[in-house]
């Protein structure tokens, strides 16, 4: 098979594998080919476009815009009249094949490079050379627009799609390779088939780790005396039909359906939110009653402990009554009530002096009678102590009677029943009626326990005053009695003044004397009696308390171990409402907000990108000129020169030829 008959199958198989799209019904439709010669290099020097008007309506005038150079027809006998860039062909019901020049740039530019063994070299220079060749077929889109991308304005670029091809002699060439593209092997010679699309990574707005879309074709061999015959290019603007597009029409569908999952997802977060916000405050309040359990616990031991120390103490407590001070402070208020009046002793005065006649002798009996009589005798003594005690002891029934009254007075109404309750409550809100019943019989046990203490300790104050009392009187009417006694017997024997001073100092002495000793002895009688009955009732009452506190304090210990098992099962069901939340946080910013983001802002970008390439590329429908009413259709072949050594330059000009006999071939 020769070169000749391989460049037209290779040229052949090129058209019909683009061709073949359907076109609506138009007055006439244009079908356009742009050939272009280029050199070795990729350089244009020549371009010759090919156009086929198909007669759809077999009208026999058909009007025509072009700006092509010498126009010819290549298929028939049909005539054209021109005006300027308008034709209109005499079509007699006839398609119209004509061909002409043009000068204007192509949509696509090519450039190519070579490159031995790393190195870059111009075409002339690696012909004939032997090494690792690279041959970089690098298209450039010239056809840029701007288009409106879901609000924003972006640059876009004609889709144009590039199949290169070229034949390699297996002689000169081995390991052929190419990037993007097919090598076909027959033994003697390889087809090379790559494929690029300059300018659609843009045009899609993808980035090169996204995908790499090429818009090159690169050719490697290791060669020998390297030569290559001509590379063809394919060029077309069809790269998706309207049935291509179908595939978009659910796409609406679908994102409605992913705001609708962000939207429940946003809902289902927002609700681990509330659950963890609530069992939050939940496991706040369940530490601070197991906090508070906890206290009221240690509290009720503490005061049980109290309480249980203060009965062993009332107990143990052998104390007097009445301290030292006291005592001494009764003696001098006793010493102080015994003093004589100015009266007595103006009577004694007086009674003295009536007898103060007496014979010596006489006076010397009164004074040894006076002498005796002056001091108490211990019969006197214990008399005056036994009428203090008498008369200082409270009766048992004086003492009932007292106690009673102090419990009457003491019972709790029901209103401070109720101001109690209502009290306790606002600390412990859980109180059972067991405790509230155990809190109202303390709080009456100890209002009970008060008065009466308060009516005792105030009978044991009267007592000791009136004891005090008693025994001054006692001994007043003693130290009164002896005076008078004593004045009368020595106003009868001694002289005026002896009897006087005898009958005051003696009185005063006995009167002072036995006040004090009257009034410290039945005051401890009368303390002693009041504080043994006073420690006897606190003791008992404080047993009943000390009970009731140990009761309390084994509820409390139920109530905190039960609090802390409600604290520490509350805290897990936090803990695991705080990890739930932040999983679907996570779920939605990681992966639901990131699906929905991605289609609703790169899918979709994407999507409206590919529609509005389908619009260029259906804009796109001529080189030269078309009438806005009929369609168009263009393709383009670029064909670069072959590399050959000079001794071919024949070889080179016999291809040149065969390259316009293609483009004759396929007009016809």
């Amino acid at each position: 098979m020769n070169n000749k008959v391989i460049s037209k199958i290779i040229s052949g198989t090129l058209l019909c594998s683009m061709v073949g799209y359907t076109l609506p019904v138009f007055a006439y439709t244009k079908d356009e080919t742009v050939y272009s010669k280029m050199d070795s290099n990729g350089k244009n020097y020549k371009t010759i476009v090919s156009t086929h008007i198909k007669n759809t309506e077999n009208v026999d005038l058909i009007n025509d815009l072009s700006d092509l150079l010498n126009v010819k027809n290549t298929s028939g006998d049909e005539t054209y009249t021109q005006d300027g860039n308008k034709f209109a062909w005499n079509a007699n019901k006839n398609d119209i094949y004509y061909q002409g020049e043009s000068s204007k740039e192509l949509p696509i530019e090519c450039n190519v490079k070579y490159e031995l063994d790393g190195k870059e070299l111009s075409a002339n220079e690696i012909a004939g050379k032997s090494g690792k060749v690279k041959i970089t077929l690098q298209y450039t889109n010239k056809e840029e627009r701007t288009v409106d991308i879901n609000g924003k304005k972006v640059k876009m670029y004609v889709p144009f799609v590039v199949v290169a091809g070229t034949i390699i002699e297996n002689e000169n060439a081995r390991n052929i390779g190419v990037s993007s593209g097919k090598v076909v092997d027959d033994g003697s010679k390889t087809v090379v088939v790559g494929m690029a699309m300059p300018g659609l990574q843009e045009s899609l707005g993808l980035s090169d780790d996204e995908v790499e879309i090429p818009s090159n074709v690169e050719i490697t061999m290791d060669a020998t005396n390297f030569e290559t015959s001509s590379i063809m290019s394919y060029v077309t603007p069809k790269v998706l039909e309207e049935d291509d597009l179908k595939v978009f029409d659910n796409l609406d569908e679908i994102y409605g359906q992913v705001n609708t999952l962000q939207t429940s997802m946003n809902q289902i977060q927002n609700g681990a939110n509330t659950l963890k916000d609530g069992t939050t405050e939940l496991a706040t309040g369940a530490n601070t009653l197991k906090d508070g359990v906890t206290t009221a616990y240690n509290g009720a031991q503490t005061i049980s402990s109290e309480v249980a120390k203060s009965t062993q103490s009332l107990k143990n407590d052998k104390s007097e009554a009445l301290d030292s001070k006291t005592l001494e402070s009764i003696k001098q208020q006793a010493a102080e009530s015994s003093k004589l009046t100015e009266e007595q002793k103006a009577q004694i005065k007086a009674q003295a002096q009536t007898s103060a006649v007496l014979t010596d002798e006489q006076k010397t009996q009164i004074k040894a009678q006076a002498a005796k009589k002056a001091k108490l005798t211990e019969a006197q003594s214990a008399e005056i102590t036994a009428l203090a005690k008498k008369g200082a002891a409270l009766t048992e029934e004086q003492k009932a009677q007292i106690t009673e009254k102090a419990k009457d007075g003491a019972r709790l109404t029901e209103a401070q029943k109720t101001t109690i309750i209502t009290n306790a409550q606002a600390s412990y809100p859980a109180l059972t009626e067991a405790e509230k019943k155990l809190l109202i019989a303390t709080a009456q046990s100890t209002a009970t326990q008060t008065a009466v203490n308060t009516a005792l300790a105030t009978a044991k104050t009267t007592a000791e005053l009136t004891a005090v009392a008693t025994a001054l009187n006692v001994a007043q009417q003693v130290a009164t009695q002896t005076a008078e006694t004593t004045a009368i017997e020595t106003a009868q024997q001694i002289a005026t003044q002896t009897a006087i001073t005898t009958a005051l100092t003696t009185a005063q002495s006995t009167a002072t004397t036995t006040a004090m000793q009257t009034s410290t002895t039945v005051a401890k009688q009368v303390g002693n009696q009041a504080k043994k009955t006073f420690t006897n009732q606190v003791v008992s009452q404080m047993s009943t308390l000390g009970n009731g506190l140990n009761q309390l304090t084994s509820g409390l210990s139920e109530l905190n171990n039960g609090a802390t098992t409600l604290a520490n099962g509350t805290n897990q069901v936090n803990d695991g409402a705080t990890t739930l939340a932040e999983g679907i946080k996570t779920f939605n910013e990681e992966g639901i907000k990131k699906i929905c983001n991605y289609i609703n802002g790169d899918v979709k970008d994407l999507t409206t990108r590919v529609q509005k390439l389908t619009d260029l590329s259906k804009d796109y429908n001529n080189f030269t000129m078309l009438d806005g009413e009929n369609d168009g259709e263009v393709k383009f072949i670029m064909i670069a020169d072959a590399v050959k050594k000079q001794e071919d330059s024949e070889q080179n000009k016999e291809e040149a030829v065969l390259s316009t006999n293609v483009i004759n071939d396929e007009n016809k």
